[in-house]
């Protein structure tokens, strides 16, 4: 716009210059009034003539400028955006290397890794072939010591037999010995009532025979009751609890047999708390324990008597051989 102004301009001086210069032949008579009208409207045409032709070609310049602008722009956007692909694909270039280097600095590493792998692996077969070696030499030496055992093994069986041979022979001897001792009771007792005492005598029976029913688990210090009762003569047994009570002032004779399946026979007669008798059996695998025990007791009216376990803690008390009996000798006054 400022160039189109300076154009006009510029034509505008040229007009007013020209009449100027037409003048000049009028004063000096050398035309008439007409000429000088005639050639200023020829020039007026030719001015504005070339005026057009400046207005166009001014448009045209002014367009060219203007697309070369808007090309400028366009170039200059290009060109940051090229800019700005440059900076970050020379920034992922940067990118891209560091990760070649790591990868390269990986690859030493599990190179390094991988030969030192080799390495174990190389010492653990040497191991695995001389634990091989040392277990084949163990095995022998395994083998022998198990026929030795073996050996050993045998000769242990035939002394155990040997010896559950003498242990059934020593069984045999106890049973002996404790039918033994219940003739000898029943010889002191035919002796006791052929014993003529001083006073009245009483006639009264008491006596009784207990057995287990079962066989039975018992902790130590506790009562074994014996539940079958086969005689009860005055009754003074209670099967409910294992105890005898006195019913007369006397002298008294217990008998008892424990018969344990599972450990040593532990175990005593007792009066009002008081361990009077006490029955002792070793056991003998397969074989069991047998103990008994027979005694004389003075009693008074209302004394309790029972058999107690001393033993184990679970002691395992059969039924085959176990009984407690009693009776009454001699009843003598208050």
């Amino acid at each position: 716009m400022i160039v189109r102004a300076a154009l006009f301009f510029a034509i505008l001086i040229c007009l007013n210059c020209e009449p100027l210069r037409t003048q000049a032949p009028n004063e000096a008579g050398n035309g008439s009034d007409n000429a000088p009208h005639i050639e200023q409207i020829d020039i007026d045409k030719e001015l504005q003539k070339e005026v057009n032709t400046l207005e166009s070609r001014l448009e045209f310049v002014e367009n060219t400028l203007q697309n070369f602008q808007n090309n400028y722009n366009a170039l200059k956007e290009n060109f940051n955006s090229l800019k700005t692909n440059y900076n970050q694909a020379t920034m992922r270039i940067q990118q891209l290397e560091n990760l070649t280097h790591q990868t390269v600095m990986d690859l030493h590493d599990q190179s390094s890794k991988y030969f030192t792998l080799e390495s174990i692996n190389s010492n653990l077969q040497k191991t695995v072939d001389n634990t091989n070696v040392r277990l084949d030499d163990k095995t022998s030496a395994l083998w022998t010591e198990i026929s030795n055992v073996t050996e050993e093994v045998v000769s242990i069986s035939g002394m155990t037999n040997r010896s559950f041979d003498i242990l059934r022979s020593k069984n045999v001897l106890l049973e002996n010995k404790f039918q033994e001792i219940s003739n000898n009771q029943s010889n002191i007792v035919s002796t006791l009532n052929q014993i003529k005492f001083p006073g009245p005598q009483k006639n009264k029976l008491v006596v009784f025979v207990a057995q287990l029913s079962r066989e039975i688990l018992i902790s130590t210090n506790k009562i074994i009751v014996f539940d079958k009762d086969q005689l009860n003569e005055g009754r003074g047994f209670d099967p409910h609890t294992g105890v005898f009570t006195a019913t007369a002032r006397g002298i008294y004779t217990f008998s008892a047999s424990i018969e344990s399946t599972n450990c040593d026979v532990r175990g005593a007669i007792y009066r009002n708390n008081e361990q009077f008798a006490h029955i002792a059996g070793h056991f003998v695998d397969r074989e069991g324990a047998l103990g008994s025990a027979t005694s004389y007791v003075h009693l008074d009216e209302g004394d309790r008597v029972w058999v107690q376990w001393m033993g184990e803690l679970n002691g395992r008390v059969g039924h085959v051989q176990s009984q407690f009996a009693g009776h009454l000798l001699h009843e003598m006054d208050i």
